[in-house]
C-alpha cells in the first residue's frame, strides 16, 4: 500500500464533493430554496402562478425543473448533504490527519534539494 498516494487522494477527494456543491448551487441560484412546494404548483389556485413564473424552456414542464432543483437543495443542504458531504470529508479520517501524515511522508527536503539542482543551483550554496 503506498500510504501517502492514498493520503493525497483522499486529500484532494474530500474537496470534490463540496466544489461540485458550490457549482450547483451557483447554476440553481436563489431559487433553489425559495421555490414553491410542489403542494403550491398542484394547487387549482397557485398552480398556474407558479406554473407561468417558474417555467424553463418549453421543452421541460415546471414539475421536472422543480424536482431537479429540489434534488440539488436535498444534496447540498438537505437530509442526503449530511451522508453526502460529511462522510465525503471525514469518512476515512480528517483531512488534517491526511496533511499531518503528508508532511512525514512526503520527504519535503529533499525535494527542496532536488528543485535546487534542476534549477542549477551549485551544491555548496544550498544550504
Amino acid at each position: 500500500i503506498d500510504l501517502m498516494l492514498a493520503n493525497v487522494c483522499k486529500q484532494n477527494v474530500t474537496r470534490f464533493p463540496y466544489e461540485i456543491a458550490r457549482l450547483a448551487e451557483d447554476i440553481a441560484g436563489g431559487l433553489m430554496v425559495t421555490m414553491p412546494s410542489e403542494k403550491d404548483l398542484r394547487n387549482p389556485e397557485i398552480g398556474p402562478v407558479v406554473e407561468k413564473y417558474f417555467k424553463g424552456i418549453d421543452s421541460v414542464p415546471t414539475e421536472f425543473r422543480m424536482r431537479i432543483l429540489r434534488l440539488i437543495e436535498n444534496l447540498t443542504l438537505g437530509t442526503a448533504a449530511v451522508g453526502y458531504r460529511t462522510e465525503s470529508m471525514h469518512g476515512a479520517g480528517s483531512p488534517q490527519a491526511q496533511r499531518i501524515m503528508i508532511s512525514r511522508q512526503g520527504n519535503l527536503e529533499q525535494k527542496k534539494e532536488l528543485a535546487k539542482a534542476i534549477a542549477g543551483i551549485p551544491p555548496k550554496t544550498r544550504k
